[in-house]
């Protein structure tokens, strides 16, 4: 059986005020209109811990927390995480799939900036380590 009725177009889709999305690897049949219904404030809100208890870090009973439910946000900060420290390139790197257009190359001011820029995150992970740690044995009672 043959298909009679007129498929949307490109041109069709994009008449509209609603985002074009891209699928898949590329080309125009891969570009389409995104039915999904925009994100409302009420979507973008953070949720609030409601149970009795909460949990923080990987595990174990020491990460386990009473949920003081006139301060929510108390909660909420403790279970959030911190983005992964990430190094910046100190030397030429590839990015893509290869080849030598997917080079990138650092002048020796770019690489040493790096290098300082790495060194400081480094000296501050280390610290907000040593700190962490500190508060940790401090609430167990093995420092003081």
């Amino acid at each position: 059986m043959i298909e009679t009725r007129a498929r949307p177009t490109l041109a069709d889709e994009s008449s509209s005020n609603a985002r074009t999305l891209s699928h898949g690897r590329g080309g125009a049949g891969n570009m389409g209109k995104d039915r999904r219904p925009s994100a409302g404030v009420k979507d973008l809100e953070t949720p609030t811990i409601k149970s009795e208890k909460y949990t923080t870090g990987r595990g174990g009973s020491g990460n386990i927390a009473k949920n003081d439910k006139t301060r929510p946000e108390v909660a909420r900060a403790a279970q959030d995480v911190e983005i992964a420290a990430t190094t910046k390139p100190e030397a030429n790197f590839h990015i893509g799939r290869g080849g030598a257009a997917n080079v990138a190359s650092l002048s020796e001011q770019e690489k040493q900036k790096a290098k300082d820029s790495n060194k400081r995150r480094s000296t501050e992970i280390e610290r907000e380590v040593k700190k962490g740690v500190n508060t940790v044995l401090e609430k167990v009672g093995l420092k003081k």
